[in-house]
């Protein structure tokens, strides 16, 4: 990485436990990644944290309550990414355009993007598409 690039937080995973009501091993922090993190998920929500946004840290703290209520087995993978750290999400279709800092997610089954907030922070979308992606 050169000294253009931006880098995630390495220590985010200890901000994100403060923010979750989910226990801080059901959570996949990623400081620094890129585009193929979407084909690692079988069944999961990649959440784009901006941790210098009060939308996106409330989006993260609503999306672990979620998760937290209608997951009882433990089925979803939760994978958080820097969205500081993971520039070429910002260029997947699904993402293009739609990337503001606000908490933005996308619900992915077996490497495939199935379903996203859209733009912004769009708390309403998280229950049904959590129980969607349950199904």
């Amino acid at each position: 990485m050169d000294s253009n690039e931006t880098s995630g937080n390495k220590d985010g995973l200890v901000s994100l436990a403060k923010y979750s009501v989910l226990p801080v091993d059901r959570i996949k922090y990623l400081a620094n990644t890129d585009a193929n993190v979407v084909k690692d998920i079988s069944r999961g929500i990649l959440f784009l944290m901006a941790f210098w946004s009060a939308p996106s840290v409330r989006g993260f703290r609503e999306l672990t309550n979620v998760i937290a209520a209608l997951d009882e087995k433990t089925a979803l993978e939760l994978v958080v990414v820097d969205i500081d750290g993971a520039p070429s999400l910002c260029g997947l279709p699904e993402f293009a355009g739609k990337i503001h800092g606000a908490g933005e997610a996308a619900w992915v089954r077996d490497g495939s993007i199935i379903l996203t907030t859209g733009i912004g922070l769009r708390i309403e979308c998280f229950v049904p598409n959590t129980k969607m992606l349950l199904e």
